[in-house]
């Protein structure tokens, strides 16, 4: 189970951290894995040892709890912040106003968050907002704090958040990736992103074809009807048994 205190602040504040999601050799690996990449947009496309992250059981059953029980993974990219890079402007990945959350970014960190490398910064509460943040604002913003996590925790934040990514102004790289989910029911919004199928990933679980959004394997997310059933209007507006 998701700790229940966590699911409410994650609807109070926007945002939570679900600890230690990676550790320890599962930790190295993935970073190796980033570090073989030669781009960062649409990670399951360079290297699908990635996306053993997005669908990590813990992950996946935080996202369950606060979305919906057929999450589906609509993005999936990666950030390298470089040494002497600014801070990131405000903004929210979407705006939309809804009384539920239509879609949850995670940030899991490969290198812990430090006021050197540049935490990433959040108003809380802000996800309930009508208007929209300042655009790519780069100002201080009085309501505005930092969250600073370790190597391999997780930051969920609901996609209407107003959020930045501080500078970089230490040494190294800070390594991030971002998968992004939502209802099994929305598409994905990047339109040169190439569809997953089932060829693509023969080997895929049943919960995994429902996250990649290959097939859904429940019943109907709109209440609607689902495959078994013959009852069902023909082009002519008829219902037929």
């Amino acid at each position: 189970m998701f700790d229940p205190e966590k699911i409410q602040q994650f609807f109070n504040d926007g945002y939570c951290v679900l600890d230690r999601l990676l550790s320890g050799v599962a930790l190295r690996r993935i970073r190796d894995a980033f570090d073989r990449l030669n781009g960062y947009r649409n990670l399951i496309d360079h290297d699908q040892t990635l996306l053993e992250v997005a669908a990590h059981p813990r992950l996946i059953t935080a996202i369950k709890a606060i979305l919906t029980p057929h999450p589906q993974l609509l993005q999936f990219d990666g950030i390298a912040r470089q040494p002497g890079s600014d801070d990131q402007g405000w903004h929210a990945d979407f705006h939309f106003v809804c009384d539920q959350p239509l879609m949850v970014n995670v940030g899991i960190y490969l290198d812990t968050l430090t006021d050197e490398n540049g935490p990433i910064w959040v108003i809380p509460g802000s996800h309930r907002r009508k208007e929209r943040p300042p655009k790519w604002d780069k100002g201080e913003l009085t309501d505005a704090i930092p969250v600073k996590v370790k190597a391999g925790d997780a930051v969920i934040f609901d996609c209407t958040l107003w959020h930045k990514g501080g500078g970089n102004r230490s040494d190294s790289v800070r390594r991030a990736i971002f998968p992004t989910y939502g209802h099994y029911w929305m598409k994905r919004f990047e339109t040169w992103m190439p569809y997953p199928t089932l060829e693509r990933f023969p080997n895929a679980s049943e919960e995994l074809q429902t996250l990649l959004g290959i097939r859904l394997h429940a019943p109907s997310e709109y209440s609607g009807y689902d495959e078994t059933s013959i009852v069902r209007k023909n082009l002519a507006g008829e219902w037929e048994a």
